[in-house]
């Protein structure tokens, strides 16, 4: 599958371009990451990508509050998805 893709079925096509141009140097790397959370979503028999774009869009958010470099987000989903879904679990 290809990003594009990758972001509909994450339902998150309204960032591709933010996600794709994050990295102030030009790497691409982090593209990846949205690949195997559209590849696990559909494996897992969703189609729907919603609850990923609560997640994410919940992360977006945070981030354009409290980091001075918020653009970064997008290349630290994975961390950030993360540490989001353990203090929810500790909640």
């Amino acid at each position: 599958m290809n990003f594009k893709e990758a972001l509909k079925i994450l339902k998150i096509e309204d960032y591709g371009e933010r996600i794709f141009n994050s990295n102030s140097k030009g790497e691409l790397s982090h593209l990846y990451v949205y690949g195997q959370y559209a590849q696990m979503t559909k494996e897992a028999g969703k189609e729907d990508g919603t609850m990923f774009r609560k997640l994410f869009v919940s992360a977006v958010e945070r981030a354009e509050k409290t980091w001075e470099r918020p653009e970064s987000v997008f290349q630290h989903i994975e961390k950030v998805l993360n540490e989001q879904i353990e203090l929810k679990e500790n909640e």
